[in-house]
């Protein structure tokens, strides 16, 4: 969604009931804007979400967003698996490199599925990192334009192509959409 969203349209989007919608747990900087995510309302929405069967896919992009979502699962408001999405190299937000990446990744609660989401230059790097740490990847050129340093990515397939080959090289089983679904806790 776009920063200018107001927080209500996503609440309202919700009652679609996709099976898998973000949810920011903080208000934070984002690039030169903000997103506004008030606590009463993140909560509303959490139960909201709950409630429909939509699962949460968890945004953090800093410790205290972390310690928001494990508050909100703690009073019932989110199901497991919970679902992170650890977000690095934004401006304005934690940037991207293993020393921030490798305590995040810790302090994850027991169970919990998770992908690195490193903007730019330290995409590839973080990846690896990330699917060597237990985590999963994601390939977009929402995240990067480049495959490797200097060489621009014609389309998104080639870095699913690349994600997919990072993690055959480290013996990792690749998931279908069946298994990413059971995984998940999503309902088909």
């Amino acid at each position: 969604m776009g920063l200018s969203v107001p927080f209500g349209e996503l609440e309202r989007l919700a009652g679609l009931r996709p099976r898998l919608a973000t949810l920011n747990p903080c208000s934070m900087s984002f690039g030169e804007g903000e997103f506004s995510n008030p606590p009463t309302a993140v909560r509303r929405l959490a139960a909201r979400m709950r409630g429909l069967g939509v699962k949460p896919e968890l945004e953090i992009y800093d410790t205290g967003h972390l310690e928001a979502c494990l508050r909100l699962a703690a009073d019932g408001l989110l199901a497991e698996p919970l679902q992170f999405s650890i977000l690095l190299g934004l401006h304005g937000e934690m940037a991207a490199t293993p020393g921030n990446l490798v305590p995040m990744v810790r302090r994850l609660p027991p169970g919990a599925i998770w992908q690195v989401i490193a903007i730019g230059r330290a995409n590839l790097s973080l990846t690896a990192i990330g699917l060597a740490l237990g985590g999963n990847a994601r390939a977009s050129m929402e995240d990067t334009l480049h495959l490797r340093k200097g060489e621009l990515t014609p389309g998104n397939r080639p870095l699913v192509e690349r994600a997919v080959t990072l993690a055959r090289d480290l013996g990792l089983p690749i998931a279908g959409v069946a298994e990413a679904e059971r995984d998940l806790g999503i309902a088909s």
